[in-house]
């Protein structure tokens, strides 16, 4: 598995930020992506698995709207609810004072133990990056790669792009350009067009 390190709010005892992992940014899979995997290996149709999550999505979200708890092969799913005013009575709680949240799910040991399986035929795999913090700190850096990213695209930059030439996230670059457009003095004026967001010199 591919992970990368960016840094996190707690500080070790040197003073310094202290780094937490993840999986390496970017990568993803659609259902038919993994359908198409799968096809092979499992004997699947095309649309079988569509079909199934479809069936399952109908189905618990019923009983889920009941108050149950859903508890499959991947994990359990239970909704979470809270209230919508601030309440310290038991006896002032309406009906309506109920809302949802959202899901909450919570993944199963056999499904743990498969993925750890898969895992450990390849191990981990440390995607060495600059870290964001770092790259921040340095405004010479991130100047130069500003110019860079906007002479490549003949007069205008966007976040992919600065991100390129930087090393920063995507996360980070957005950030970075949008600091440049609403300093006090900016330096980049943020534009749409059609579909997509670019960032031009003022």
């Amino acid at each position: 598995m591919p992970f990368e390190a960016h840094p996190s709010p707690m500080k070790a005892a040197n003073g310094e930020q202290m780094l937490y992992i993840k999986p390496q940014s970017g990568l993803k899979m659609s259902l038919d992506d993994i359908e198409a995997w799968c096809i092979g290996r499992n004997a699947l149709r095309k649309g079988d698995m569509q079909r199934v999550f479809d069936a399952f999505i109908d189905g618990a979200s019923y009983w889920m709207s009941r108050g149950f708890r859903i508890e499959t092969p991947i994990g359990c799913f239970t909704p979470k609810i809270g209230l919508k005013r601030q309440v310290t009575d038991p006896d002032d709680i309406m009906h309506d004072d109920a809302e949802l949240l959202g899901i909450d799910y919570q993944s199963v040991k056999p499904f743990e133990k498969e993925l750890r399986s898969h895992i450990g035929s390849d191990g981990f795999r440390y995607i060495r990056k600059p870290v964001s913090s770092r790259i921040m700190s340095n405004l010479e850096h991130l100047e130069k790669a500003l110019r860079e990213s906007i002479k490549a695209n003949n007069g205008y930059t966007t976040v992919s792009s600065f991100a390129h030439y930087s090393g920063l996230t995507n996360h980070s670059a957005r950030k970075q350009l949008d600091r440049w457009c609403n300093d006090d003095t900016p330096k980049l004026q943020r534009s749409r067009v059609s579909h997509a967001i670019i960032y031009t010199e003022i």
